[in-house]
């Protein structure tokens, strides 16, 4: 699957120190890598990546991996749903990460986001 980096993007909203967010290019869709903690401060900065990547994406896919979030709370549960208001909707990548998965599940969210469990799924 060919794949082009695309480096930091360009937001509004600077993550905190223990998130990190990355685009990049695969098979045509861009992908938004989130690595660390999702919380009240950092979840800002994922929804301003994810709508930002919404936009610069279209018409391609928009597809979110989350697989190495360690930690993700109310706040980013709503970053998600907010983000997933957006047309066309992200593609969340969850595999079996169940600090991502189980609050999205508690929160009855898994029917109203759209999930997978890789990226190649996602495409």
């Amino acid at each position: 699957m060919p794949q082009q980096a695309l480096g930091e993007p360009a937001r509004t909203t600077p993550p905190p120190e223990w998130l990190t967010i990355t685009h990049r290019r695969v098979s045509g869709a861009l992908v938004v890598e989130v690595v660390g903690e999702v919380d009240m401060e950092s979840a800002p900065a994922l929804l301003d990546a994810m709508t930002t990547a919404i936009d610069q994406a279209h018409p391609d896919p928009c597809i979110v991996d989350l697989t190495r979030v360690g930690f993700l709370n109310a706040a980013g549960l709503t970053a998600l749903l907010d983000a997933s208001r957006h047309t066309p909707r992200p593609r969340l990548v969850v595999d079996s990460n169940s600090c991502v998965i189980r609050p999205i599940e508690i929160a009855g969210l898994d029917n109203a986001l759209r999930l997978y469990h890789s990226i190649e799924e996602a495409l």
